[in-house]
């Protein structure tokens, strides 16, 4: 698809309960940022299963329907979030799991299976599980030892970013093993 101003930027998502944003915001005051850094809105956080840059505003109903598949035959897991680092490229903070349960790393190949047959152009990339806490950060920003962060996994959305605004719409819910909400 041209890249448009009609396009959409959509992405599949896991999003944090109120009290584990809370744990979440808390573990993004210790890093010590710079002026630099620009921290994530704790509103915000979210772990992203499937980005989607470029959408035809068309083409969501068939990632509702694609979302609705992966639901049902989706399970829940713990996920962990025990490394705490700085990718160079974008200076990237982040928290991510030193291990992808089985059950995520699914839910995530049946999320981008559904989006691509969909025809959005999903990042087909080597998929990275992290919380992005910061842009702009540099690696001696992170904090030492921290208490990682467990995360009871249940369902997961498909939102729109709204380039600009510092907004996710949110246009779908899903709970694992259950049908839309």
């Amino acid at each position: 698809m041209p890249v448009t101003d009609s396009a959409w930027r959509l992405f599949f998502a896991l999003d944090p309960s109120p009290a584990l944003r809370e744990r979440m915001a808390a573990h993004a005051a210790r890093w010590s940022w710079d002026d630099r850094a620009r921290p994530t809105a704790p509103r915000r956080l979210h772990l992203t299963l499937v980005f989607m840059p470029q959408v035809d505003p068309a083409l969501v109903g068939e990632l509702m329907r694609a979302g609705a598949a992966a639901a049902v035959s989706g399970r829940g897991c713990r996920l962990v979030l025990d490394r705490a680092e700085v990718w160079p490229a974008g200076g990237i903070a982040h928290l991510s799991p030193s291990r992808i349960p089985t059950s995520l790393q699914a839910l995530h190949d049946a999320l981008l299976a559904g989006a691509l047959a969909a025809g959005t152009q999903a990042d087909r990339r080597v998929w990275r599980p992290h919380l992005t806490l910061a842009r702009g950060a540099r690696e001696e920003q992170a904090p030492g030892e921290f208490e990682p962060l467990a995360w009871q996994v249940r369902g997961f959305s498909l939102q729109r970013s709204r380039l600009g605004s510092g907004r996710y719409d949110v246009l779908g819910r899903w709970s694992l093993g259950a049908t839309a909400r």
